[in-house]
């Protein structure tokens, strides 16, 4: 067998390529989505989205489902500077926003600021 990469040989590998491609991208956003946490942790006070603070800051626990026009891709609770990761628990973490209360990774307010 020589090692020599031919053109034929090429396209085959191209075209095996491309059809694996889509199979591991739908994997890849299943595993992400598997990430966020089933529930909050046990004895934590937990932001709420029907009272206080999250309310008035439209906090939703899972961010693709926010209505609110500021809202981007990519942007959650887990990379927004005032979520405190160090004392995460569970996939959750208190805010600063939200009085400390703790809210979830993949959580959203309008509120949010990039982490620097």
């Amino acid at each position: 067998m020589e090692d020599k990469l031919t053109r034929r040989s090429f396209f085959q590998m191209a075209v095996a390529a491309a059809t694996i491609v889509p199979f591991a991208l739908k994997a890849t956003k299943s595993l992400a989505a598997d990430s966020c946490p089933k529930g909050p942790p046990a004895g934590k006070s937990v932001a709420s989205s029907t009272e206080g603070m999250g309310k008035g800051l439209e906090y939703v626990v899972d961010a693709k489902t926010s209505k609110n026009a500021k809202y981007k891709a990519g942007m959650d609770c887990g990379n927004c500077k005032f979520f405190n990761a160090a004392k995460a628990e569970g996939g959750y973490a208190p805010c600063t926003m939200m009085g400390m209360k703790y809210v979830s990774t993949c959580g959203w307010c309008k509120s949010y600021a990039k982490k620097a």
